[in-house]
């Protein structure tokens, strides 16, 4: 049987993440990750949400001091590509 989603989901904004790791602290289900920047691998990181874990409890985005989390409803969500891939 699958998990059934959330109302919401996180969408983190690659391009503006900093990767200060804020939101990986304080995630409950550890579905937040760091992986190296797209330009400047050896200098740069930005966090990763894997959306099949993600419970849409908000706290990641509540901590975000860049504002870069936001809560989408889970239905917005399915319809990118990108995100639906992620979750199929």
């Amino acid at each position: 049987m699958a998990k059934k989603l959330p109302k919401s989901l996180a969408v983190l904004d690659e391009d503006l993440c900093t990767g200060c790791e804020a939101c990986v602290s304080v995630c409950p289900v550890d579905c937040i990750d760091t992986e190296p920047g797209h330009q400047f691998e050896s200098v740069m990181q930005f966090c990763h949400i894997d959306l099949k874990r993600c419970i849409g409890c908000t706290l990641c985005a509540q901590v975000c001091p860049w504002d870069v989390i936001s809560m989408v409803p889970t239905d917005q969500v399915v319809q990118v590509e990108k995100f639906a891939q992620a979750l199929a």
